[in-house]
């Protein structure tokens, strides 16, 4: 059974592109565009990781990323994040370890470098 990604973004390139590669890896994935969804398809559904952009409509990563932490389901609070920002520069490592984001990529995305980070924690 192929690993599922939730990609959180609301890119439409980065949808795309990021569906097209992970589906030529084997990978199921599913994209959403807001910090809403995402919870709502991590409580409704298994996923093996979430790729999580920072600057996300409604709620912005690192909110959602502690919140995801704080789900009472202990597989899915412990699921494997790795977020992906533009504007990395406004945070240090620190602030990603504290809300227990796994791996975080700068944007302009390497995919190579996601697809390592997705195969590493799943």
């Amino acid at each position: 059974m192929s690993k599922k990604i939730l990609l959180a973004d609301d890119s439409p390139v980065i949808q795309t592109l990021s569906k097209k590669i992970f589906q030529g890896q084997g990978y199921s994935i599913k994209g959403v565009k807001s910090g809403t969804q995402v919870l709502k398809e991590i409580e409704s559904e298994d996923y093996d990781i979430v790729i999580l952009d920072i600057i996300l409509p409604g709620i912005d990563g690192m909110a959602l990323a502690k919140k995801i932490r704080e789900l009472k389901d202990e597989k899915k609070a412990n699921i494997p994040i790795v977020a992906i920002s533009g504007n990395y520069k406004n945070y240090v490592k620190e602030d990603f370890d504290a809300v227990g984001i796994n791996d975080y990529l700068i944007k302009p995305l390497d995919y190579d470098a996601l697809v390592n980070a997705v195969k590493k924690y799943t």
